[in-house]
């Protein structure tokens, strides 16, 4: 989630789908959430997940990062996008496990410095 804050532009919005947050990270989501800005087509229809739509401000994004660490992956999301107006910036179906998708409207240059943070492998899909 740190990462995060480098990598995509101001303005962008989390959606967090699925998993089953206890009660410190359901109460921080509620609290932080806002109505949904743009659609975003769920990976999940039954039973009907837990959505929440969190503005990536580098405050939440430090408030999510220190929660979500002392959740187990399934708790905190099983789809995890960002997206920005009605351009999805980032994809990860299956968060945690699935490769990460990147929309080429993020600086190519911000991409690899986010994968040299993380240790993650970069690839151009073409």
């Amino acid at each position: 989630m740190r990462a995060l804050i480098d990598l995509i532009p101001k303005g962008s919005i989390v959606y967090l789908e699925g998993g089953s947050p206890r009660k410190e990270l359901k109460a921080f989501l509620d609290e932080r959430s806002i109505p949904e800005v743009s659609h975003v087509a769920m990976g999940t229809i039954w039973p009907r997940p837990h959505v929440f739509h969190l503005p990536a401000t580098p405050e939440n994004l430090s408030a999510f990062a220190d929660i979500s660490e002392h959740y187990a992956e399934p708790e905190v999301a099983i789809h995890f996008h960002v997206y920005k107006d009605d351009q999805i910036l980032l994809q990860w179906y299956d968060a945690f496990y699935d490769p990460i998708l990147i929309s080429n409207k993020v600086p190519e240059l911000k991409v690899k410095e986010f994968c040299t943070k993380l240790f993650l492998k970069y690839e151009i899909d073409t």
